[in-house]
């Protein structure tokens, strides 16, 4: 009976653990301001659990903090200044569906990443 539990533990974290998404990589994506659209590129770097990477915007890179990967479903910090935007993310496929809160008062802002295809560098 313990190896067949065993067994179905093992069976189970290895589903798991394939069930989540390659998001390792650069990904570009455009927001809506008050000011008009604004393009950004998120570069994404997961170990087991844990995302870690930077934003990069017209007004420079930020790093991002407390991220999280559960499966398709991923979360992470943006700090500016003194505020902190939490980023709640959703892997379709090879698009990232991302929500984040909008201003006191205002409406959540949702954008769509699509990732951004490496340069092969060429060998001489």
């Amino acid at each position: 009976m313990s190896r067949l539990f065993y067994f179905c533990v093992v069976i189970f974290l290895a589903i798991s653990i394939s069930s989540a998404q390659d998001i390792n990589g650069k990904w570009i994506g455009q927001m809506q301001t008050p000011n008009g659209p604004m393009d950004l590129t998120y570069s994404f770097k997961v170990s087991g659990d844990s995302l870690t990477g930077t934003i990069e915007s017209p007004m420079g890179e930020l790093p991002i903090s407390d991220g999280k990967i559960n499966g398709k479903s991923f979360s992470f910090d943006m700090n500016v200044g003194e505020m902190t935007m939490n980023h709640q993310c959703t892997v379709m496929g090879d698009s990232i569906s991302m929500k984040m809160p909008g201003m006191p008062g205002g409406e959540d802002i949702t954008t769509i990443l699509k990732r951004l295809p490496e340069i092969k560098k060429e060998s001489k």
